[in-house]
C-alpha cells in the first residue's frame, strides 16, 4: 500500500468518529490527515518527518483557530434572557431538572454538573430550567419559556 494511503486512512478514520465522540476535535486531526495524504500522493512531500510535522502544525492551527470559530456557530449559546452576568457565568443559562422538586427544592444538570436548585415553581424531571440567581452552591430556577 502507499504511504499516502495511510495517511488517508487516518484522516477518514478520525472524521467519522467525530461522530460519535462530537466535541469537535477529531474532525480537525482528520482533516489534517486528509491534508498531508494528499500533499504525499501528490509528491509535494516525500518524508516521514516532514508528513508528521505538517500533521501537527496543521492539527494544532485547526484545533485552535477553526475550533473557537465554529463551537460557538454550531453549538450556539445556551443563555436566555441573561439580564446581569455573575461571577460564573450561569445566569440566564440553560439547565436540566434531574429527578423532581420537592418543596420547592432539587437538583438540576447544568454542562455536565449537578447543583442544589431551588424554585418557586413546581419542577418536574427533564424540565429545561432557566438560571436565576447563583448564590455559592445553589441555584434559583425558573421553568424555560420562549416568552422571557
Amino acid at each position: 500500500m502507499p504511504e499516502y494511503s495511510y495517511w488517508i486512512i487516518l484522516g477518514l478514520v478520525l472524521v467519522i468518529a467525530e461522530f460519535a465522540i462530537s466535541g469537535l476535535v477529531t474532525i480537525f486531526l482528520g482533516l489534517a490527515a486528509l491534508l498531508v495524504g494528499t500533499l504525499v500522493w501528490l509528491g509535494l512531500i516525500d518524508s516521514l518527518v516532514w508528513e508528521t510535522t505538517l500533521f501537527a502544525v496543521l492539527s494544532l492551527v485547526l484545533l485552535v483557530v477553526a475550533r473557537r470559530y465554529l463551537r460557538e456557530r454550531l453549538f450556539g449559546r445556551e443563555t436566555q434572557g441573561a439580564t446581569s452576568e455573575d461571577s460564573a457565568g450561569l445566569v440566564g443559562a440553560r439547565a436540566t431538572v434531574q429527578g423532581g422538586f420537592e418543596n420547592g427544592v432539587g437538583t438540576v444538570r447544568y454542562r455536565g454538573a449537578l447543583w442544589q436548585a431551588q424554585s418557586s415553581h413546581p419542577l418536574n424531571d427533564g424540565q429545561m430550567v432557566r438560571i436565576l440567581r447563583h448564590e455559592g452552591l445553589w441555584l434559583t430556577v425558573a421553568p424555560w419559556s420562549s416568552e422571557d
